[in-house]
């Protein structure tokens, strides 16, 4: 219930959030995190500093300290708030390094929520629910895609056919007000629910390593595929052109990791679906429609992107140390976009890297940079080891994450709650160890034997 509210309106509106903190709220409670516990001290303690990040940019400070941590700050209030003549007034009141704290505040719930969350899950998956949760997914991913499709053809400016949103220029896909933070979404379920489909197949394998393709073909396999050709057919359907770049690079990079195996049988099963994916899927799209959005792709380059890019990029360096606040992207724009506003106003930066630079500087870079590096190596990590068919559903949540950072370059579609949700639920999925059990008594994990049963 709350995760479908949340996903409802994907955090469109900050309303939404709530049943995001109700929920986390209640999952940390029933399956309580345990952090800072190995495998994972670095990563955790990461992202800790990364929530402490965001918290600091709350703390009033002197004006005399904030203005030697981040003085463009200083100048900002100068020149959008009081103006000159009270200058010396407001510098005797102390202030948060976030030029608009109610925004920071709500990013340091959301954050906390999320990072909570992927703990809880992690500690879950663990002990099992790994199965569940993904076919959870490829069940919601059906349905939204679905949705998605036939609102957008038939009401493309309402959101569910009846709620108008705040941009009058917006082209609602579903419960998403814009067509890449779908993809965002998509490119993740994808590999996702890809990964699971060729566990399950593998878990079907007989003494002799052959497949018993009649076990497997069941009726949760021809679900599964029905939700992978409705997802990938809401993919072509959205037109994103970085949301199609990630997804295609998903499927190679699931398809390249597969090689790391010598299960050959899985491995075939695996091209085969995606040769089928793309033929079925390509009857949803408007294939003249996506030629011409990649040659306007070409022809353009990154287009207004450069502008945006360009005028953020001024923001981060001026702010290089603390940012501007979680969240507070646009208000900083206020002063810094020089472009005309008459009909593009810059609410985030195209691109979640230089958006995490402007927000929080080094403050929030350094942290983000270690959790990143810290948990693709554990990845990687989990992935050589894991003999089980639970492989290919690490390797589909690997290939999600990997998806977003690609699109992340020119979009910041994880910025939106339902699909950072989703982040961390691959992440988690990608990184849990199943070989670790934890006595409540103890304070170190108890290392078991990795378990072989493989049915899915």
């Amino acid at each position: 219930m709350t995760a479908w509210s949340l996903f409802a309106f994907a955090g469109a509106y900050q309303w939404t959030t709530v049943p995001l903190f109700v929920g986390v709220l209640i999952f940390a409670a029933a399956a309580p995190p345990r952090i800072l516990r190995p495998p994972f001290e670095l990563v955790d303690a990461a992202l800790l500093a990364c929530v402490a990040a965001v918290a600091v940019q709350l703390v009033p400070l002197p004006s005399i300290v904030r203005h030697a941590i981040s003085p463009a700050a200083t100048e900002f209030d100068h020149v959008m708030r009081v103006g000159a003549a009270d200058s010396a007034a407001m510098t005797a009141v102390p202030s948060p390094l976030s030029l608009d704290p109610v925004s920071t505040a709500w990013a340091l719930a959301v954050t906390a929520g999320i990072v909570a969350l992927f703990w809880s899950c992690r500690g879950l998956f663990a002990t099992g629910g790994v199965r569940s949760v993904v076919r959870a997914i490829a069940w919601l991913g059906l349905l939204v895609s679905a949705i998605a499709i036939v609102q957008h053809a038939t009401a493309p400016h309402r959101l569910y056919w009846y709620f108008r949103p705040e941009a009058s220029s917006a082209r609602p896909y579903g419960p998403f007000v814009n067509r890449n933070d779908l993809a965002c979404w998509l490119v993740m379920a994808i590999p996702l629910t890809l990964g699971y489909a060729v566990a399950r197949i593998a878990s079907r394998q007989n003494a002799s390593g052959a497949i018993d393709a009649e076990a497997a073909v069941d009726a949760t396999t021809v679900g599964l595929a029905a939700s992978l050709c409705l997802m990938l057919g809401a993919l072509l359907v959205t037109q994103s052109r970085s949301g199609i770049t990630a997804g295609s690079a998903a499927l190679v990079g699931l398809i390249a990791v597969s090689r790391a195996r010598s299960d050959r049988a899985s491995t075939t099963w695996l091209l085969v679906a995606v040769a089928a994916l793309v033929a079925v899927a390509t009857a949803y799209a408007n294939v003249g429609a996506l030629a011409s959005r990649a040659g306007d792709a070409l022809a353009e380059g990154v287009g207004g992107r450069r502008a945006i890019w360009r005028e953020t990029w001024v923001m981060v360096r001026d702010f290089w140390s603390a940012g501007v606040g979680a969240g507070a992207y646009e208000r900083g724009m206020l002063l810094y976009q020089t472009s005309p506003r008459a009909d593009f106003y810059f609410n985030h930066a195209h691109d979640e890297y230089l958006q995490i630079a402007a927000e929080g500087g080094l403050l929030l870079i350094v942290p983000c940079v270690v959790a990143l590096l810290a948990g693709a190596l554990g990845i990687v990590r989990r992935l050589r080891e894991d003999r089980s068919a639970v492989f290919w559903i690490r390797a589909g949540a690997a290939s999600g994450l990997a998806a977003v950072a690609i699109q992340s370059v020119w979009e910041t579609g994880v910025q939106r709650p339902a699909n950072a949700v989703l982040f961390a639920i691959l992440a988690a999925v990608a990184l849990h160890d199943s070989s670790a059990r934890y006595d409540s008594s103890a304070s170190a994990p108890v290392t078991a034997r990795p378990s072989h049963s493989t049915q899915a």
